[in-house]
């Protein structure tokens, strides 16, 4: 494990920095879409030339629509006052229809009350038909006299004397079947009818059929006619709407005012069976109906509810069709109440398709058209009464803005940004306010241009510029400087601190957003650097290169963030340069060496080997510590000839060592994407005659995130020539069983930060426990890091850890030109123990090779960590 930590990076920025390819704004497709966008703005501005016009357009529109409106609502009006009224005219054409059928029933009861003897057959007969001759609609009319259970046989014969053949008082069973109606104590059959005597209708007793015979009480006891819409049994059609209407007739003479005399005094009753379709067509032909309207009778069904309608009518006066049927089913219709007897028949209508009812609107179309013609002949006047100066303006802002305009973005351009800053300089010293300077940089930008195409990244920047306005106040200037950099001046803030801080995290926020480019989406972001005036100001150039240097601090942080310029800045940037230089300078002039760490086997004291850990000697300044320079040459790519040089320096060093002490190196994530790493790993091996499975190399979890194929094939590679590999820093960074059992690791190595918590709590010791036990289930040893006392040592050798390291059992040491050999390192090691404990709690082993360890150390000083080459 190298003592730096390489981790340290922001979560959000995982592409290293790369130089970002300024954007070809030439392009024929950005001049087409500067082309668009300039069309855009010439049709705004027209629109506020053109103001007057449009003014009179709505003004004229609008008048247009409310008076054709209100014409229209008085035609409708008056058509719906027409139709209500025919409407209304037809309902009682039919009522005075149906009220003269049932008079004529009413006159046949008269004929059974005025006599003192019995009505014979061929009586009612004659006088039934001459009642209702010419008069369709009527199926048959009939007398059911009311018989006692003593009489039932004298009538069944004196029906058969009169011509019925086999003639039967019978019930209607509920299949709908005939058959002799069961001993009652008394009957009322069909004696007498219109039908011939051959109708199956003679005999059927309405006492048994509960309809109708609920149908005959209500008349017998109410002297009136009842009604009842019913299924006929003698339907030779099929679905005819028949209609039950019976009259109650007493006998001669008698008292009728209260209900027991009806009962008593009823001799029977005389029946009418109505096709309620017929008879409303009969009587609408009698009497002209207006073919204006459509008509519907919707029969009454009694429920527990109430009285209430079937929704197929028993009468329509047209065909239905699918807009009728809507028209009656929502309700646009008019409505009213058909008497027959005790029953009410619903009546709706509707305008009758294509009839003279339906309000056309025509007056309110002509209305509407004249208002429009006259509003189109002003709009038009007062048009072209623009047009003439609108086009010189045209001329003129156009130069004007092709000089100061992006025309990928629609932004302004550089050039345009530059002369606002000006003018917000004079406004500060005129006026002593403050403004700041945002410079944004996209991250990642140039992996979209790589992956996804050039025509991805104009549409990427598009994009980002809209993003970018929505977040602005009118009185900011935005602007793109080039490429995927863009620069904000934002001015009449309260607290110009406070204000930028604020602006920035709004538009870091957006920019992280994802957005949808060729149907694939992308995350970038965006570094911000930030600088004000006054407090920052010496002049324009100075104040640009001071936000740029804020910008270089967001990049450099990880990206995705932003930075306010603070003075200390300029002097890292100075010393940043000197170190770089002083970095190559080191590289050529080899200023570097390397201290060793040993590790050693818990349980048996034994050594295992020795991590090689590079510093730098800078001939002035010292020893530098990695922390300082490490970062530098990942950045800069120096890492690469480093990392080299520090693998061929240790195990040329490892091969005068013991042949049981292996030497662990730490590779960084850069080496990893050197395609001939495999190769560099095995020319040190060979050119200096180690063993492969001597040499131990150390990986952080961070670099399994990227290239993740490679990097495994890479590692097969390693460990099928014998070199053993392990997971660095484990628990601290991306830590994932997927890595332990997706990459052939052979070691755990355990962070420090776990360590130094081991005797504060028991969580550390849990994980620990853990790791432990995991690494064992899938054969992989365990080694601690950053053990510095005797209790940790302890506790750690009792949780099962394979290996330790750390200042109790050695500082990190160089071999230096003294050729200090790996003995001195172990004999410097045992005697700081023995003057701690006394030789007795180290064993058997000697001083020179220190092969055991047992008892407490003394705690050692803290020390950050620090990078391997």
């Amino acid at each position: 494990m190298s003592d730096h930590r390489r981790g340290d990076t922001c979560s959000v920025a995982t592409v290293p920095f790369e130089r970002k390819t300024k954007m070809t704004d030439r392009d024929p497709g950005d001049d087409c879409q500067g082309d668009i966008i300039e069309r855009r703005r010439i049709s705004a501005s027209r629109s506020r030339l053109y103001g007057p016009a449009l003014v009179a357009v709505g003004i004229g529109l609008m008048l247009s629509l409310i008076a054709a409106y209100a014409v229209g609502r008085w035609e409708q009006r008056v058509t719906k006052v027409e139709f209500e009224g025919v409407a209304a005219t037809e309902l009682i054409v039919m009522q005075n229809g149906i009220n003269e059928y049932l008079s004529r029933l009413v006159t046949l009861r008269t004929l059974f009350e005025s006599t003192n003897e019995e009505v014979t057959r061929s009586e009612f007969e004659v006088f039934g038909g001459r009642l209702f001759v010419d008069h369709p609609g009527i199926l048959r009319v009939g007398w059911l006299p009311r018989v006692n259970r003593k009489e039932r046989a004298d009538y069944e014969a004196a029906a058969v004397n009169d011509g019925i053949a086999g003639y039967q008082i019978r019930s209607l069973a509920p299949d709908g079947g005939l058959s002799p109606a069961p001993e009652s104590k008394f009957y009322f059959p069909v004696f007498f009818s219109t039908e011939s005597k051959t109708s199956m209708v003679y005999g059927l007793d309405y006492s048994t059929e509960p309809i109708r015979w609920a149908t005959l009480v209500r008349a017998r006891d109410n002297d009136a006619v009842a009604t009842l819409p019913t299924k006929l049994v003698y339907d030779p059609k099929g679905d005819t709407p028949g209609v039950l209407v019976s009259v109650p007739v007493y006998a001669k003479g008698t008292s009728r005012t209260t209900i027991p005399d009806r009962r008593r005094n009823l001799t029977g009753f005389v029946v009418g069976i109505f096709d309620l379709e017929q008879l409303l067509q009969s009587i609408r032909t009698a009497s002209a109906a207006s073919t204006t309207i459509t008509i519907n009778a919707y029969p009454p069904e009694l429920g527990p509810g109430g009285p209430q309608y079937r929704s197929v009518p028993d009468y329509s006066s047209a065909p239905q069709t699918p807009q009728s049927m809507q028209d009656f089913a929502t309700g646009t219709h008019w409505s009213g109440a058909l008497r027959i007897g005790d029953a009410t028949w619903q009546v709706q209508a509707i305008p009758a398709a294509g009839g003279r009812l339906i309000a056309r609107y025509d007056r309110a179309l002509i209305v509407l058209t004249a208002g429009l013609i006259i509003t189109i002949f002003v709009a038009v006047y007062l048009g072209l009464a623009s047009r003439n100066s609108r086009q010189l303006a045209l001329a003129n802002r156009r130069v004007l803005e092709l000089a100061q305009t992006d025309i990928l973005t629609g932004l302004p351009n550089r050039a345009f940004f530059l002369e606002q800053l000006d003018e917000a300089y004079s406004d500060e010293r005129q006026r002593g306010g403050a403004f700041s300077i945002l410079m944004l940089d996209l991250d990642r930008f140039k992996n979209v241009n790589d992956s996804l195409g050039h025509a991805a990244g104009d549409a990427l920047l598009r994009q980002v510029a809209l993003r970018l306005k929505s977040a602005l106040r009118s009185t900011d200037v935005l602007a793109r400087l080039g490429g995927d950099e863009f620069a904000i001046i934002q001015a009449e803030c309260d607290d110009q601190r406070t204000g930028s801080i604020d602006l920035a995290t709004r538009i870091s926020k957006l920019i992280a957003e994802p957005f949808l480019l060729q149907g694939h989406q992308v995350e970038v972001g965006t570094s911000i650097g930030i600088a004000m005036a006054p407090e920052h100001r010496s002049d324009q150039e100075q104040l640009l290169k001071k936000a740029d240097l804020a910008l270089y601090r967001s990049k450099s942080a990880g990206r995705n963030c932003f930075t306010l310029y603070d003075e200390a800045m300029s002097a890292e940037l100075e010393a940043r340069n000197t170190l770089e230089s002083d970095l190559r300078d080191a590289v050529a002039r080899c200023q570097f060496e390397l201290h060793y760490q040993p590790f050693f086997d818990f349980q048996s004291g034994e050594r295992r080997g020795l991590e090689a850990l590079v510093r730098w000697r800078h001939p002035t300044r010292g020893l530098i510590p990695p922390d300082q320079f490490i970062p530098l040459a990942e950045e800069t790519g120096l890492i690469v000839p480093l990392g080299e040089w520090v693998l061929r320096r240790a195990c040329d060093d490892a091969t005068s060592w013991p042949a049981d002490v292996k030497v662990a190196v730490n590779l960084s994530p850069v080496q990893l994407k050197q395609a001939e790493l495999f190769d560099v790993i095995r020319s040190a091996l060979r050119s200096c005659g180690l063993p492969p499975e001597r040499l131990e190399i150390e990986l952080t979890e961070s670099v399994l995130l990227e290239r993740a194929v490679e990097n495994h094939a890479l590692m097969e590679r390693l460990k099928g020539i014998g070199i053993s590999l392990a997971l660095d820093d484990f628990g601290t960074g991306y830590s994932s069983l997927s890595c332990l059992t997706a990459f052939p690791f052979d070691k755990i190595k355990i962070d420090k930060s776990f360590i130094g918590n081991l005797t504060n709590g028991h969580k550390s010791s849990a994980i620990i426990s853990s790791i432990v036990a995991l690494a064992r289930g899938i054969g992989m040893s365990v080694t601690a890091e950053g053990v510095e006392t005797h209790e940790q040592f302890e506790r750690l050798r009792t949780l099962g850890v394979n290996f330790a390291q750390g200042y109790l059992l050695g500082r990190p040491m160089p071999l230096g030109d003294s050729k200090v050999s790996l003995n001195q390192i172990m004999r410097t090691w045992v005697q700081r123990c023995a003057a701690s404990r006394g030789m007795d709690d180290f064993g058997r082993g000697s001083l020179n090779d220190a092969s055991h360890i047992h008892g407490s150390f003394a705690p050692a000083q803290h020390h950050p960590r620090s990078l391997a080459g």
